[in-house]
């Protein structure tokens, strides 16, 4: 009985000492008042003498609000803490450090810090601005997710690592510089990104995961370094206002769903690696018109790779090469097949509210001469092409890649003017703007940030646009300028 009772006390003991290492799992070393006055919490290393932040509850309550101040306002990291005698350098910002710390504004981090890990300010909604000092080389998963205040951050020269979704549903982020030391752009790193619309990316790139900018619905335009040889699948995916891209010339091949409705995309450049296009690559692109394609073999397409695509658009391919594309599975179904000289021939305007541009003549595989004409909208004037030529049309010889951009001017009258709305031709009612009297036309619909929301090519004669969102749009029209309208 003596030998059973030591036994069940050895039993008692081991489980107690489970149950305490179990509820210490996610406890905290050391906690101390931070430089901005808030109590911070961290775990320390007593071999190389370093802390990292930690949370002080345990997941998923990672600060409990019963029994923890939440850090407020500003927040700043020390560069060192002591403790029992001993200083401790803060070199990382652990796992879900302040997760759900949604009062947090302002976080500055000493130059001590070289890890934001996973999730560490996730769902921190009111950060605006955020110091990373240019000792940081890794920013982990989710580690900035669902800051929706944060509408800039500047990332330091030192910084080599970006885990996945680590910016993604950061909806007011509006402009990002990522560094040369960066090599991969993770999956999801902007998902959602909703107001992002300025991106540069460095020649150091090599690939672009999948989902990394779905849903960025403020990009018109992004410029991919011919470094990058791969593009993971709907990484463009439902990127709403998007409406150029050219494709880098390392590419061998154009995902799944990689630009799946982009329906705002106008115009893509395939360069001549690519030979394989995979399924649903561009379907939904239903404003898509003009396609460049430089392999001079076609592409193998995956399953409805440009469903919804209309099959009449010009699909320009390399001189030479149309009995190769004629009856090629896929692109035999294009109407409009034209030869077209090896280079890339774009056009644009500096201000989509201003005016437009329409190619009158074409480069072809015996004349490299384009011509293009700049029509202003009501309340504009032409003012002059990137180039300099003032002419209008304007011709241009196509030797090289090029861009034809033309400019324009205010000159008063009736622009975006609220009092010029004719109710019998626009009105608007429970989120539907109906436009009368613009068959055949082209309807652009405009968000009060300029941002383009809506494109109808070929309007009906009562066209219905339904908008997201009640609020004031411009809704602009072939033959009329853009009106300013409120939809309840």
């Amino acid at each position: 009985m003596k030998h059973l009772s030591i036994v069940k006390r050895g039993m008692i003991s081991l489980i107690l000492m489970f149950i305490l290492s179990a509820g210490n799992a996610f406890a905290y070393d050391v906690s101390a008042i931070c430089p901005s006055g808030q109590r911070l919490y961290y775990n320390i290393n007593t071999t190389d003498f370093t802390a990292e932040v930690t949370y002080p509850g345990t997941a998923p309550n990672f600060w409990s609000p019963s029994s923890h101040t939440l850090p407020t306002d500003s927040l700043i990291i020390p560069a060192t803490i002591t403790h029992q005698g001993n200083t401790y350098t803060v070199n990382t910002i652990g796992n879900n450090a302040f997760t759900n710390c949604a009062r947090i504004t302002v976080v500055i981090l000493s130059n001590s810090v070289t890890s934001i890990n996973d999730s560490a300010f996730q769902f921190c909604s009111s950060i605006k601005h955020v110091n990373l000092p240019n000792s940081i080389t890794n920013i982990g998963a989710s580690a900035f997710e669902y800051c929706t205040g944060l509408k800039r951050i500047q990332l330091p020269s030192s910084l080599t690592s970006l885990g996945s979704g680590a910016f993604s549903l950061c909806r007011q982020l509006d402009s990002i510089t990522l560094p040369q030391t960066i090599t991969v752009i993770p999956s999801s790193l902007f998902y959602s990104c909703n107001s992002l619309s300025l991106i540069t990316i460095p020649n150091t790139v090599t690939r672009i995961e999948e989902y990394a900018f779905h849903m960025c619905n403020s990009l018109r335009s992004i410029n991919l370094p011919n470094s990058i040889n791969y593009i993971g699948n709907n990484a463009f995916a439902s990127c709403r206002n998007l409406r150029t891209i050219v494709l880098p010339n390392t590419l061998a091949a154009i995902n799944a769903y990689t630009f799946h409705s982009c329906d705002r995309l106008e115009r893509v450049r395939i360069p001549e690696t690519v030979t394989t296009i995979r399924g649903n690559a561009f379907a939904g692109d239903t404003s898509l018109m003009d396609i460049v394609i430089l392999n001079p073999e076609p592409p193998s397409l995956g399953a409805n790779a440009f469903s919804g695509v209309d099959r009449s658009i010009m699909v320009h391919i390399p001189c030479g090469s149309l009995e190769s594309y004629s009856p090629a599975n896929g692109w035999r179904d294009f109407t409009n097949l034209t030869e077209y000289p090896g280079f890339y021939f774009s056009y644009d305007t500096d201000d989509t509210l201003a005016g437009r541009v329409e190619v009158l003549v074409h480069p072809t595989c015996t004349d490299s001469t384009a011509v293009v004409q700049a029509i202003p909208f009501a309340g504009y004037q032409f003012a002059y092409w990137n180039d300099g030529d003032t002419a209008n049309p304007h011709t241009v010889n196509v030797t090289v890649d090029s861009i034809v951009i033309a400019y324009f001017r205010y000159v008063g009258g009736i622009g975006i003017d609220p009092t010029a709305v004719d109710a019998s031709v626009i009105t608007a009612e429970n989120r539907t703007i109906l436009i009368s009297n613009a068959e055949g036309m082209a309807v652009r619909v405009y968000d009060i940030a300029g941002r383009l929301c809506h494109y109808v090519r070929q309007a009906s004669r009562q066209q219905r646009i339904t908008v997201d969102y009640p609020g004031v749009y411009l809704v602009q029209t072939d033959s009329y300028p853009a009106h300013k309208i409120y939809v309840p």
